[in-house]
Order: C-alpha cells, then structure tokens, then sequence
C-alpha cells in the first residue's frame, strides 16, 4: 500500500521583515547606548566635582584647626606668584625662569590677596607654610595660546615646616626638608588667595579663597555646567590681649 504524505509548507521572515527588525533593534541599542554615556558621563563629572569640593574643604579645615591657635605677631602672608614653581615629577621646588624681573617675596599690607601663609601655633617651635604653587611642567604647543597654556598648568597647594623663620620667611620653601601636596592629581587648583583683617582686639581675622577644577572632564565646554569649583573659608587668631 503506498502512502500518500501530504505537503508540508513552511513559513519564514521575508528578507524586507528581516531588515526592518535589524533596524529597529539598532535604533533601540543606539538610543540606549547614547542614554547609557550620558548618564556615565554626568555621574562622572558629579564625582569629579565632588572631590574637588571635598579637597578644599580639607585644606579649609586644616586651616581653620592650625591657625586659630596661633599669635597675630607669628603670622605672616606673602604674595609669591612667579618666584617658583612646584616640580611634581622630583617633587622640589624650582625658580620660575619666566619671572619678570621686579617679581620679589613680598609680604602683603592688609586686605591685599597673597599666596602663601606662615604661622607658628601655640606651644610649637616649628613654623607652617602653606602656599599655592604652579607647575614648572613645560614643552606645550607653541600654537597655543598663553590663556590655554595657563589653563593647562597644573597647580598645587603645598604645606611645609621649618624651625626657625624669624628674618628669613623665604628659606621655608626655598629648599624644604619635606613636601607635602594637600590636592590630589585628580584635582587642579586654580588659585589659592589668602587676606587679613586686623580686627579691634588686634586679632587677625583671615579669609581663603580656593578656586579649584576636577581634572577629568567629560563634558563639552559649551555645556551649561561650571567646571570650576570655589570655596571660601573664614578664621580668626585668638591671641590674648592684656
């Protein structure tokens, strides 16, 4: 008996549903892939800005603990921008070659903005300087302009120790025994700005301005997001006045 088998049909995609399949699945990866970078980017940029806010403050509160328990007549602030430079590499400090020739380690009058402070707390021998300084790093592209050389120095907050500065505040950088650099590589500072009052007990009342910048940013410069991150910090000496 012979057996009759019925024809069997199959049924597939066309090559037309094919193609609109694989286009609408890429269209859903590219929209997710975009929103995806986008979120990385902003969660990036708001950690970056984090930090950067975070090392301010720390220097801030440094600060604020050190120089409060020290006498109005063991500090000193000076302007010292262009004299030297940091060099993070053998972490020493350099002479600044560009320096003009009147630039000279001066120390400021009141409410005149400085760069570096020298205090010596309560029951210390040692003195503390703290001071902002740029990088000697150089060999940019000579088609850039100076404002972008600028933006791409680096600069540091640096703290130190002497023992004896009394006539001779310019030997506390000059060649320290130690380095210590308050920002992390991750975090540029802009500018560190340091002014007095002298106040009617004959206390100082000092102020610190920190413009600071994550380094890593993802973001394009016409993005409505400041890139720059600017602290300010208030504190007083306690001397005692008889």
């Amino acid at each position: 008996m012979i057996e009759k088998y019925s024809e069997r049909k199959y049924e597939g995609f066309s090559l037309v549903e094919m193609l609109i399949t694989i286009a609408i699945i890429g269209m859903v990866m590219l929209i997710s892939s975009i929103t995806l970078t986008s979120l990385i980017k902003v969660s990036t940029v708001a950690s970056n800005k984090i930090r950067a806010r975070n090392e301010s403050e720390f220097v801030l509160e440094m600060v604020r603990r050190t120089v409060r328990n020290s006498d109005p007549s063991d500090v000193y602030i000076f302007q010292t921008e262009g004299v030297r430079k940091f060099n993070f590499v053998d972490n020493t400090m350099v002479d600044d070659q560009t320096k003009d020739m009147g630039t000279e380690y001066t120390e400021v009058e009141e409410n005149e903005f400085g760069n570096e402070i020298h205090f010596r707390p309560y029951g210390y021998r040692d003195w503390i300087c703290l001071g902002f300084f740029r990088s000697s790093e150089e060999g940019f592209d000579q088609d850039i302009s100076l404002e972008e050389e600028d933006s791409l120095v680096k600069g540091y907050i640096l703290r130190t120790s002497a023992e004896d500065l009394a006539g001779n505040h310019e030997s506390c950088f000059e060649n320290p025994e130690y380095i210590m650099v308050l920002n992390s590589d991750y975090v540029n500072i802009k500018g560190f700005n340091i002014a007095y009052t002298l106040s009617n007990d004959a206390n100082y009342i000092i102020r610190f301005d920190i413009k600071s910048e994550p380094v890593d940013w993802y973001l394009k410069k016409e993005d409505h997001i400041k890139r720059e991150v600017f602290r300010q910090g208030i504190v007083s000496t306690e001397g005692l006045i008889w």
